[in-house]
């Protein structure tokens, strides 16, 4: 059966590339901001973030033989109770077409048909292109409440916390399936989210505070099957099929790695600009050396723009599956890599 999934325009390139890679589908069709594709199962779809709505495609056409098309189909199989049409035109420049007049068509067309305009069981919606005309039915709408999950609406904050949104848009384009490792989980953002999601998240983080505050967070949202370590990321010898992460990477802050079972902290503060950066891909690299030990199938990872994140990563033996950038401002845009 084929779908339509209406994007986000957000970040169109993520967008798509979270459904794919949660359904495991490589085939696909991109017009404008509809993704069309094959598949059986949609059972997981409601796990996206940057999708809207899913529908099921009845027909495309065109503008000369729509009317036609609408009058040859057979409406009462996906006809349920009342329906209400909508129509759409996916570039401004297109003629549009009258609802009423699409929905008197497909009234003529069934046996025992009403119109509900506000609520209606079944939804027919009309998506036009210079050239196509894509009839749907409305599947599935997907409404997550990510703005009662901001960082600053949590019991316990973190000033680096990745959006919500974007946090659950990561564990997908993993792809992952029971249990997630985020090993640098500071006050939970990204265990949160697979909570949510039905997944067993893990966190390890150096600090006891941010694991107090992951633990308040996630119990605050309801999310029982989780783990929690006071552990190195840097040492981890536990295998995880799935991991997902945001890294540290404040140029104003300080880190900590394990030296011959030591602790040990290291200041940015107190180097300049590029020995920081030098400091941070040293770190990165030991972190990319341990995960390629102890991951099983895929990781998401985010590093800041200015380091030499893709020589570290083939460095570290990794390939790079799938690249994206979000701009966060003027001196920072997060680099997003999904690895395997």
């Amino acid at each position: 059966m084929v779908y339509v999934f209406l994007l986000s325009k957000e970040n169109l390139d993520l967008s798509k590339e979270e459904v794919l890679s949660l359904l495991d589908v490589t085939r696909y069709r991109l017009i404008n901001n509809l993704l069309f594709l094959e598949t059986d199962n949609i059972d997981e779809a409601n796990r996206l973030s940057y999708t809207k709505r899913i529908y099921r495609l009845l027909f495309e056409t065109t503008f000369g033989d729509l009317f036609s098309d609408i009058k040859n189909f057979d409406w009462e199989p996906i006809y349920k109770k009342n329906f209400c049409v909508r129509f759409y035109r996916l570039e401004k420049s297109m003629k549009r077409i009258s609802e009423s007049k699409l929905g008197e068509l497909i009234w003529n067309q069934l046996s025992t048909p009403k119109v509900n305009l506000k609520d209606p069981e079944t939804l027919i919606e009309f998506f036009s292109t210079n050239k196509r005309i894509y009839v749907t039915r409305l599947i599935m709408e997907i409404k997550h409440d990510f703005e009662s999950r901001r960082a600053h609406k949590r019991p316990e904050q973190h000033p680096t916390a990745l959006d919500p949104r974007l946090a659950r848009a990561l564990i997908n384009l993993c792809g992952a399936r029971g249990e997630v490792m985020d090993p640098f989980c500071g006050a939970g953002g990204i265990l949160i989210e697979a909570g949510l999601m039905g997944l067993r998240p893990v966190g390890y983080d150096l600090y006891d505070e941010m694991l107090r505050r992951a633990r308040v967070n996630l119990d605050f949202f309801g999310i029982r099957d989780y783990r929690l370590f006071n552990g190195d990321a840097l040492s981890i010898k536990k295998r995880y099929d799935f991991v997902v992460t945001d890294l540290p990477y404040g140029l104003n802050t300080s880190i900590w790695v394990s030296e011959d079972g030591r602790n040990k902290k290291i200041s940015l503060k107190q180097d300049g600009k590029n020995e920081k950066i030098k400091n941070l891909e040293n770190f990165y690299f030991r972190f990319l050396r341990n995960l390629r030990r102890i991951l099983g199938k895929r990781a998401v990872v985010l590093f800041p723009h200015y380091v030499k994140y893709r020589e570290l990563v083939k460095k570290a033996g990794f390939n790079i599956k799938k690249e994206f950038s979000q701009f966060v401002h003027k001196s920072l845009t997060r680099k997003i890599l999904v690895l395997s």
